[in-house]
């Protein structure tokens, strides 16, 4: 397939089974992890099923994205830390025939921490003619907003009347440590943003913001708050029901599954609070859409 443009979906990536938790580490880490460490983080995988699903569902949102575009564009998974990465993306975008380039990442906002990283990577591939474009930031897309409304509509039914009145949106995304921040990184700022379009739209009278999967070595000041302190401070004002929106992220992995699913899941039960979690974005046809009208908008 020649003369078209290629969009590569660019992500962290992830292990594909158990044996590849160890090498995912070190290349995220840049350094072997301690065996110790290894084995706990493997552990949390076995849980929630052996694997990542990432690599698996940036794959599946590339192929929906193709077929939404159509036979003049081609879509891609590059991931930073695991196959394929984004020079195998590039490069079989370059066998294949493109005249055209598009790295897209699959992180909505800005930071230093991920997209940075990822930008890196795509200023290095090709010439001033044949490098990708590389769109960092989408966070106030209006189909991404809406593709965000449905998830959270569908979420809220799920509870019974009896707790519906009492029910807190809580949205939740990956904390990074505070200095980013401080330093101008338009993380947090966009974050907020999204989360105040979703709020609005919606017309949601109980929300909060909370940070989620910090690093259990962390030593400096990170963003806050975290999840867990203000599930309890939600119990102690009374309301019933926990509705956890990972706006942060566009499809499942370990922060949604496990980080969620099991630990704010636990700690919210504990307290005596109905939890549930809305659906992640993963393969939604109006995220799909938001992802083509991105494309298009840049071209």
């Amino acid at each position: 397939m020649s003369n078209h443009t290629a969009i590569i979906l660019i992500a962290l990536g992830g292990p594909r089974s158990l044996d590849d938790v160890g090498p995912f580490m070190a290349a995220f880490m840049g350094r072997p992890a301690p065996p110790a460490l290894v084995a706990a983080v493997a552990e949390r995988y076995q849980l929630i099923g052996g694997r990542s699903p990432l690599p698996d569902l940036v794959k599946a949102q590339a192929a929906a994205l193709e077929k939404e575009l159509g036979k003049d564009y081609r879509a891609y998974e590059g991931f930073r830390y695991s196959r394929p990465t984004i020079e195998d993306a590039y490069d079989r975008a370059v066998t294949e025939g493109a005249d055209r380039y598009i790295a897209i990442s699959m992180s909505p906002f800005v930071t230093e921490v991920t997209t940075g990283a990822y930008q890196n990577v795509c200023q290095g591939l090709g010439d001033e003619y044949t490098c990708p474009l590389f769109i960092p930031s989408w966070h106030d897309n209006r189909l991404f907003i809406e593709a965000w409304k449905e998830k959270v509509r569908e979420g809220l039914q799920r509870f019974s009347d009896s707790h519906h009145w009492k029910a807190v949106v809580l949205f939740t995304s990956h904390s990074i440590p505070r200095r980013y921040i401080e330093a101008g990184d338009p993380y947090q700022q966009q974050v907020e943003e999204t989360i105040g379009f979703i709020v609005k739209a919606l017309g949601l009278e109980h929300w909060r913001i909370a940070w989620q999967s910090k690093g259990a070595q962390a030593k400096e000041p990170w963003i806050e708050p975290a999840v867990e302190p203000t599930l309890d401070t939600l119990a102690t004002e009374g309301f019933t029901s926990i509705l956890e929106v990972p706006v942060g992220f566009t499809c499942d992995h370990m922060e949604t599954l496990y980080d969620i699913d099991i630990v704010h899941r636990k700690h919210a039960e504990s307290l005596g609070l109905a939890f549930e979690r809305a659906e992640s974005l993963n393969t939604s046809p109006t995220f799909i859409k938001a992802l083509a009208d991105i494309v298009k908008k840049s071209l």
